[in-house]
């Protein structure tokens, strides 16, 4: 965060602790949605193991969230491997049926 930039301080509330937060003014709705769903997958887990310690529910979390994100990183740069493959073979077939003219004078047609 630049230091130019509004900043302001929210409160979140996360399995009923608040925290506060420094953010910049335009990030604040975008900061709320993130608690909100954090509060939400923290809540489940917590339904679904009542016995454990909030640092337990807070770091299970943590590696649920890790993973999807791991995952999409993957799908996101299988796909662009997957894309850039096809734009060469495509830039082949397209160089292949239009070659580019020879820019050297001598050279004979």
């Amino acid at each position: 965060m630049a230091d130019s930039e509004p900043t302001k301080s929210i409160r979140v509330r996360i399995l009923g602790r608040e925290y506060a937060l420094r953010v910049r003014e335009d990030d604040e709705a975008h900061t709320r949605r993130i608690a909100s769903s954090v509060n939400a997958r923290m809540k489940q887990f917590k339904d679904n193991h009542p016995d454990q310690a909030e640092l337990t529910t807070a770091v299970m979390t943590a590696l649920t969230l890790a993973e999807e994100l791991y995952l999409q990183r993957e799908e996101h740069e299988d796909g662009t491997t997957a894309l850039n493959k096809e734009l060469a073979r495509l830039s082949e077939r397209l160089e292949d049926a239009a070659p580019v003219p020879d820019d050297d004078p001598d050279a004979e047609a």
